[in-house]
């Protein structure tokens, strides 16, 4: 009995340690298929967040483009009235220095 006894224990001893061996081999696959995991979820997120990036500064560039037409075509409207402004006043300058001319140097 002693002898079945010994035999048993070393037949538990061999399934533990072959157990053990499985679990260690089960766990290292685990930690592989891990980081190929989160290197193709990190790689795919930087795949998207570049794409994200350069849409977003597509839509930067166009509302830029955008406000650079507005403030050119306000800029030449603005030119547009001042030059208006300075036509029609320029003759009413000029009649005004005739006029304070006149007023001060006479008829001469």
């Amino acid at each position: 009995m002693n002898r079945e006894a010994i035999n048993y224990v070393k037949d538990a001893e061999a399934r533990v340690e072959e157990l053990r061996a499985n679990a260690e081999k089960e766990i290292k696959d685990i930690k592989a298929g891990t980081a190929l995991r989160m290197d193709k979820i990190t790689e795919q997120t930087e795949h998207e967040l570049a794409a994200f990036r350069k849409e977003r500064q597509e839509q930067v560039e166009s509302r830029l483009e955008e406000d650079e037409k507005v403030f050119e075509e306000q800029i030449n409207e603005d030119i547009n009235r001042f030059n208006g402004t300075y036509e029609s006043e320029k003759d009413r300058l000029a009649s005004r220095i005739a006029e304070e001319v006149l007023r001060r140097y006479g008829n001469s």
